[in-house]
């Protein structure tokens, strides 16, 4: 047999195997995109949780906390920035001795990140938190 009477190229069966592989390749890696993008839209969430606790730390340190989040104050912008990450679900309780503020995260409609004036922040432990007879997060 002669060597050169044989095709060159690929047959219509391997192509078809490496484009099978190559797309549940990329189906695997686009699964964990969006996985990789909701936790980090959920880390900003708890960074700008974080700042709004140091804001109303700083609007009036131990004084009163009713009008920390009103309208023009940092807290105000910092809730925004947390809805525009995907932050909902508010449950505030400002009084004037104390604070705070819970969203649920991206994650779940159940997972929830509170911060409050005692200096916690993380998922609340109570089920009543941020509420009137409780305002702290545990």
């Amino acid at each position: 047999m002669n060597k050169n009477n044989y095709k060159k190229g690929f047959t219509l069966i391997e192509l078809l195997v490496v484009i099978t592989i190559i797309v549940v390749i990329a189906s695997v890696l686009l699964v964990n995109l969006a996985n990789t993008r909701t936790q980090v839209k959920d880390s900003k969430i708890k960074f700008e949780m974080n700042q709004i606790r140091t804001a109303l730390e700083a609007f009036s340190p131990g004084v009163t906390y009713v009008n920390g989040c009103n309208a023009g104050t940092e807290c105000f912008k910092l809730k925004a920035e947390v809805v525009n990450n995907g932050g909902t679900g508010l449950r505030q309780q400002l009084s004037l001795s104390s604070f705070c503020i819970q969203y649920t995260l991206n994650q779940s409609s159940t997972t929830y990140w509170c911060v409050d004036s005692a200096g916690y922040a993380g998922p609340p432990t109570a089920q009543t938190t941020c509420a009137a007879a409780n305002i702290k997060c545990k």
